[in-house]
């Protein structure tokens, strides 16, 4: 393997070193040149470039024509959790609202009801007096 690098590297070597090398080399580059520009101008190849040029569009519009779609489905969604969110804190206020009166109303039953000088515990579990 080392042998046919090491002579892959002399002859390559050899054709850039050298004028006519060079030359060869030159030769086959124009000639590589010249193919590639008959073959682009072939009117088959130009035919599939125009034909993929417009596939390409079409598709890069097709794209973006469903992602504003799915922008607008999305902006929908959000703008529909927005509204019950709103309607869940007013929901939630209401019976904070609700749980509020009907805590200062058992209040003022406890405290209206005589329970003043009671020291006597022992039928709550505490100490006995």
């Amino acid at each position: 393997m080392g042998l046919v690098s090491l002579g892959a590297g002399v002859a390559i070597g050899y054709l850039i070193g050298t004028k006519t090398g060079r030359d060869k080399v030159d030769a086959r580059i124009e000639n590589v040149k010249r193919t590639a520009q008959e073959t682009w101008e072939r009117e088959d190849v130009q035919d599939f470039v125009s034909k993929a040029t417009d596939t390409a569009t079409k598709v890069s519009h097709d794209v973006a024509e469903g992602a504003k779609k799915a922008a607008a489905a999305a902006s929908d969604a959000v703008k529909k959790a927005s509204e019950k969110a709103e309607e869940a804190e007013e929901a939630v206020a209401d019976v904070v609202d609700e749980a509020e009166d009907i805590v200062e109303e058992k209040a003022g039953e406890f405290t209206s009801t005589d329970h003043k000088g009671t020291d006597d515990w022992t039928n709550e579990g505490g100490a006995k007096p």
